[in-house]
């Protein structure tokens, strides 16, 4: 079951970032469905045909459903991931308000080993909102797992618009899809998981901005 952590306001406006992956539309969908006076964007990495093809499926749902949207497009050649994130980062900033993503669960685990990895424990994974001084991005969904999201669309009957990233498959040069595809699925068969404690720091998480307001 999809789950959202109280910290959305239905008054409030809010651009939500689809990729036409499943966890974003999923999200996007969710939010609409319940009320949330939501915008759908999207941002073309134009790395690859693949990414043309999100982009076309994007602007072709978004006219089906007859929604306000926004899309935007690299406007340089990207190669990194880094390099990605920015000009993600530089798009967003246009819009200089409250963004939506459909990070969750299965993210919070990926990123807290990818720490671990880098010799930082520590620190945590996500934050519930993220202040870039003219934007703010927000993760409602950081308990919500990736299989949730998935019934959801299969339940609406959805998985025809969702464009599945053909790199997560990719483990040469991705430790976070190292960390997906072969230390993850290790671990759950030597029954280890990380889900219980990484709900325990997003919980604490949510008391502590409870607390502050």
């Amino acid at each position: 079951m999809i789950k959202i952590i109280p910290i959305l306001d239905k008054s409030v406006h809010y651009y939500v970032g689809v990729s036409m992956g499943v966890d974003s539309l999923a999200a996007f969908f969710y939010l609409r469905d319940r009320g949330y006076n939501v915008t759908p964007i999207h941002f073309n990495h134009r790395l690859r045909s693949q990414n043309d093809l999100m982009f076309v499926k994007f602007g072709e749902l978004c006219h089906s459903n007859g929604w306000e949207y926004m899309a935007g497009n690299a406007q340089s050649s990207l190669k990194t991931e880094a390099e990605c994130r920015a000009a993600r980062l530089e798009f967003f900033s246009k819009f200089r308000s409250l963004i939506i993503t459909a990070h969750h669960l299965d993210d919070t685990v990926e990123s807290y080993l990818l720490n671990c990895f880098r010799g930082h424990p520590e620190r945590k994974p996500f934050s519930l909102i993220t202040d870039f001084g003219d934007f703010k991005i927000i993760h409602p969904f950081l308990l919500t797992e990736k299989k949730d999201f998935r019934q959801f669309l299969i339940k609406m009957n959805l998985m025809d618009w969702v464009v599945e990233d053909e790199t997560n498959s990719i483990i040469k040069g991705s430790r976070r899809n190292w960390i997906r595809n072969k230390i993850i699925p290790e671990m759950e068969s030597q029954k280890l998981s990380l889900k219980k404690y990484c709900k325990r720091l997003i919980m604490s998480m949510v008391s502590e901005r409870e607390e502050r307001v």
